[in-house]
């Protein structure tokens, strides 16, 4: 209780902050998208709840200093004018912002969903949701995702680069003109088709598993150990994975349907859960066909690349999903990476020895 206190007295602080200077510290694209009203409302929500928590924890938790975190955060957020805060009606855009009301809200939906899947149905009863190495991957977390703007402009670039060299305007024409339904397996077959070969050159080229090693270092599988990811192994491996998906011209609405189910089930296929969705398992990616990729058991490393679809390890050879048997555990077999988001993010620039 103490740590949820804290937890969302700090996001409640930070969300504050983000009504205060929305020109420096929320996304324009997001801002369109978003309701005020619906935002105000959350925030207003989360403010209430982490009083609430905080002053329970405060007298009942043993973890006093996290309760007096989230007090303090609290009532600097309601001293700061709460969810009432006034903004204009203008917002000009920044040349320069950092996303933080995409971290906030982003964390706050993705968060509320997979923990509460996690706390019935866990795998491994016995790893809380505040588990090993959990600082380190929420600092991943948001250090991938605070520059998003930035970040997504450079993900589109060697894409956009070649689409233009190509001049495949005929073929584009022809897939951007399908339904978006029809499109949308399509995008997840080529851009999965990519990716599965961009991930396996990660595991192959000793320069690439340098960066990618960092992802496998983690101990413990759950909703947020998926976003422990180099910087470089992300831009790297996400905007060559886009390159035949605008090569081929699907259309803006289809690859902003697939961008969200992609998200979302990136961050599926760490959770601890127990259930093996049988009748899926040979259809699209589960935890426990990605958990068998992330084992450290030498019989088995180096399987199951696949983010979407298990189709390219079947017919690549790199499939293994044994009914009924799970990993035993995870991380590096050799070579150990110290926690902390500055020794990951260094790791790969340092020599062996």
């Amino acid at each position: 209780m103490a740590w949820m206190a804290a937890f969302l007295g700090l996001m409640s602080l930070l969300g504050v902050a983000a009504f205060h200077y929305p020109e420096y510290l929320t996304t324009p694209r997001l801002r369109a998208v978003y309701a005020e009203h619906q935002v105000r409302g959350l925030l207003y929500a989360g403010l209430v709840l982490a009083t609430l928590l905080s002053l329970i924890a405060l007298f009942f938790s043993r973890l006093k200093r996290h309760a007096l975190l989230g007090l303090s955060c609290v009532m600097l957020a309601w001293l700061a004018g709460g969810a009432d805060v006034s903004y204009g009606e203008q917002v000009r855009d920044s040349r320069f912002y950092v996303s933080l009301d995409w971290v906030l809200l982003d964390l706050l939906l993705i968060a509320a969903l997979f923990i509460n899947v996690e706390l019935f149905f866990r795998l491994r009863p016995a790893q809380g949701i505040l588990r090993h190495g959990w600082q380190t991957d929420l600092a991943h977390y948001v250090a991938n995702h605070i520059f998003n703007g930035a970040i997504v402009f450079a993900l589109f670039l060697p894409a956009q680069w070649l689409a233009g060299l190509l001049a495949l305007e005929r073929i584009q024409t022809f897939f951007g003109g399908l339904p978006v339904l029809v499109q949308l397996p399509l995008i997840y077959a080529v851009t999965d088709l990519a990716q599965y070969w961009v991930h396996r050159a990660f595991h192959r080229v000793p320069l690439l598993w340098r960066f990618h090693r960092v992802h496998h270092s983690v101990e413990c599988m759950d909703w947020l150990a998926g976003s422990r990811l180099h910087l470089v192994d992300v831009l790297v491996t996400r905007s060559l994975s886009l390159v035949p998906m605008v090569l081929l011209g699907f259309s803006a609405a289809a690859i902003n349907l697939y961008l969200p189910i992609l998200a979302v089930q990136s961050v599926f296929i760490h959770c601890n859960l127990r259930f093996e969705f049988r009748w899926l398992q040979n259809i699209t990616a589960t935890p426990k066909f990605h958990h068998w990729h992330h084992t450290r058991g030498p019989a088995h490393i180096d399987r199951n690349f696949a983010v979407s679809l298990p189709l390219w390890d079947l017919l690549f050879g790199t499939y293994h999903n044994p009914p009924g048997e799970w990993p035993r555990d995870y991380g590096l077999l050799h070579d150990p990476i110290a926690e902390g988001y500055w020794p990951h993010f260094l790791a790969p620039f340092r020599k062996k020895g």
